[in-house]
């Protein structure tokens, strides 16, 4: 992995802590030290440091039973997306948008179970 490419994901992690990530990783079924090489290994990490942060943003642990499948379905959803994102060539703006779509889809789960309960 060049320089460049390291920094990118650094920018974006907001000082997530490398633990939460490693387990964020494990729970969708990744091998970080090997996604981090490939460039749809880091757009899914980019994904779940985009969760990591909205979790942090809305005060919810992120690997309670009922937050935990998220993971996996970021990594799914961004894997299925990826035709279209590798069509793009700046990579810090694929990452960034990675990383965005991981925060809203907190948002949603936030809303989901939360939030959509207290106005019903």
């Amino acid at each position: 992995m060049q320089e460049g490419e390291e920094t990118s994901l650094y920018s974006i992690s907001g000082g997530i802590p490398l633990q939460e990530l490693l387990i964020a990783a494990k729970e969708a079924g990744l091998d970080l030290p090997k996604e981090r090489t490939r460039p749809l290994g880091r757009i899914l990490l980019a994904g779940l440091l985009g969760a990591l942060r909205g979790f942090e943003e809305r005060g919810l642990s992120p690997f309670l039973p009922t937050h935990k499948y998220i993971f996996a379905e970021i990594v799914s959803d961004l894997t299925d997306a990826y035709s279209i994102l590798s069509q793009e060539s700046d990579e810090k703006m694929i990452l960034q948008a990675a990383c965005d779509f991981g925060i809203k889809k907190v948002y949603h789960l936030e809303w989901k179970l939360y939030s959509s309960r207290d106005l019903f």
